[in-house]
């Protein structure tokens, strides 16, 4: 008879336990990439390519986690010109870098790509990318 307060509290805290660890796997932390600068399509020319703006917002709905930015020539991305990669727990992260693409030919279109995971484990990752030119 005295197992039976014993028994009934630990069902009652299995059940709590169980209860939160549910709740918890509802929840997904979702990661929103914003391409501020340039805009998709831009064209840079003479003077303006020599000091090319990047700006790209990660907001999170809870938290970031890991965060990758890489900017390369199309087609090449072993020639890296911006290799960002971060693990920071912000909601909000801004990166701001200006670049200089002057030394590249007129008509080079450029890859600006984004990666945020989602969770601790990086096992649900959203990516984003877009293109501008030197002209």
């Amino acid at each position: 008879m005295k197992k039976t307060p014993f028994l009934f509290a630990l069902a009652t805290l299995t059940f709590a336990i169980s209860s939160c660890n549910k709740e918890g796997d509802d929840d997904h932390n979702h990661v929103d990439i914003a391409f501020l600068e340039p805009s998709n399509g831009q064209s840079f020319t003479g003077a303006d390519a020599a000091n090319v703006h990047i700006h790209v917002r990660f907001t999170a709905d809870e938290e970031n986690e890991a965060i990758v930015l890489r900017l390369y020539p199309e087609g090449d991305p072993t020639n890296l010109i911006l290799n960002i990669d971060l693990h920071e727990h912000d909601q909000v992260i801004d990166i701001e870098e200006d670049v200089d693409l002057s030394a590249y030919p007129a008509g080079t279109e450029f890859h600006l790509e984004a990666e945020a995971c989602e969770d601790h484990d990086c096992i649900e990752v959203v990516t984003d990318d877009i293109h501008f030119t030197r002209d």
